[in-house]
């Protein structure tokens, strides 16, 4: 929990925006089922897990910031060239404010499993009208990384991260933590590399 939110942190500094903090931070809580999700937040109603791989995210009221991952290594997403990802994909509902959701993938950009930065997909920018967010293979999901757009995925892995890596010293996330407006998300069926691994 402590390396989660620590990443959360850096990931939030590399944006200049206000992250999970970590003296607030609820502990977390995993759903059961396929692809079984992982909540954090600043309060427990921040981010509720529902069962079956799926989990609420709720930055209303006084609940906070909140967001989920997938625990575990994964050796076809973890220490990959970004260019041999094969999947990076959630179904969500809820409508996408400003950056919030977003997907924060750590990138290790010379091979020493260390992170150098996050990159991050809003859902705003990546979503193909009904609820699917597909990071890989959506052409219009656009990549932000150290301050510059890349349009989708294809173009940052095979630009400027062409010897990029997924980072195996961080978790990559999905986060909303009111950087755009209060609003209620759901988030199912998250997959990271191949199903399975």
């Amino acid at each position: 929990m402590k390396r989660l939110l620590k990443m959360v942190a850096l990931g939030a500094t590399a944006l200049l925006i206000t992250s999970v903090a970590v003296a607030s931070a609820a502990p977390p809580q995993t759903a059961p089922g396929k692809n079984p999700l992982t909540c954090f937040g600043d309060t427990a109603a921040a981010c509720t897990t529902n069962g079956k791989g799926s989990a609420t995210i709720n930055t209303t009221g006084t609940n906070g910031g909140g967001g989920v991952y997938l625990v575990g290594y994964n050796s076809s997403f973890y220490d990959v060239r970004l260019s041999a990802v094969t999947k990076l994909s959630n179904n969500v509902s809820g409508d996408a404010l400003g950056i919030d959701p977003r997907w924060s993938i750590p990138i290790d950009e010379n091979n020493d499993q260390v992170t150098e930065a996050f990159a991050f997909v809003a859902f705003a920018d990546c979503n193909n009208g009904a609820g699917l967010v597909d990071v890989i293979n959506d052409s219009t999901c656009t990549v932000n990384y150290k301050g510059v757009a890349y349009p989708n995925w294809y173009t940052f892995a095979h630009t400027d991260g062409t010897n990029f890596r997924i980072s195996f010293g961080d978790y990559a996330f999905i986060i909303a933590d009111l950087s755009g407006a209060p609003g209620v998300w759901t988030i199912s069926n998250v997959q990271v590399g191949k199903p399975g691994k």
